[in-house]
């Protein structure tokens, strides 16, 4: 289900995204009983499901990584970069795995798509997730759907649980940015189009902008202490 996306990727582009995942997440991974990743969309060449891979079993050590592309040349071109841990299979948005996932990584996908399709595929994608489980304090699956620029440099992105969206996160490498606002350009396709006065993204951009320049000061121990 779905539809072929240009399939842009370079290595190490979602290393943001990433990071932010295993230090959230990885709590949820380790619990699980070999919990299974999907990198959905990962495009024309494997890179990023490759390094999810490493970057995963660096704080849960028994997870395993399904890339997943609906165009079947793609799939044909990765499998020899399968392993341990790491198979690569031919579908879309109906997430063909044989166990619910606990992550669901779709980077740079929706953004192909119109908005109005965003809310519809978000619900199929949490409805795949693994459940919640009040036992044993689990929230259940995680989806991160995001956009960010070829380099990963920039990046925005949602996450949501089988209840719906949690958290919007917004990384940068610092020095690549005059003011916060920048990032409008790498919004999340449900957030990009709203950029625009009365939308509570447009209010939160010009305040973060605002923000941004009240701390100048501290400019002088660097950006990081600034942002």
């Amino acid at each position: 289900m779905g539809t072929v996306t240009r399939g842009t990727t370079n290595p190490n582009r979602l290393r943001r995204m990433d990071r932010w995942i295993a230090a959230t997440h990885g709590a949820e991974l380790r619990r699980a009983d070999a919990p299974v990743a999907v990198d959905l969309g990962y495009g024309a060449a494997p890179w990023t499901a490759v390094e999810l891979l490493a970057r995963l079993r660096a704080v849960a050590p028994h997870a395993r990584v399904v890339g997943i592309e609906i165009e079947p040349a793609r799939v044909a071109a990765a499998r020899p970069y399968e392993r341990d841990g790491l198979v690569f299979r031919h579908g879309g948005f109906e997430v063909p795995v044989d166990r619910r996932p606990h992550l669901i990584r779709a980077a740079n996908v929706l953004r192909q798509y119109d908005e109005a399709e965003v809310a519809a595929v978000w619900a199929r994608l949490c409805a795949r997730l693994a459940p919640a489980d009040p036992a044993t304090g689990s929230r259940g699956g995680l989806l991160v759907e995001g956009t960010c620029d070829e380099i990963g440099r920039r990046h925005v992105w949602v996450a949501l649980g089988p209840e719906g969206p949690r958290t919007v996160t917004f990384a940068t490498r610092l020095g690549s940015l005059e003011r916060p606002s920048d990032l409008a350009e790498r919004l999340p396709k449900a957030l990009i189009h709203r950029n625009v006065p009365g939308e509570p993204v447009h209010a939160f951009l010009r305040d973060f902008d605002r923000a941004w320049a009240a701390a100048a000061p501290y400019a002088s121990y660097g950006a990081r202490q600034r942002w």
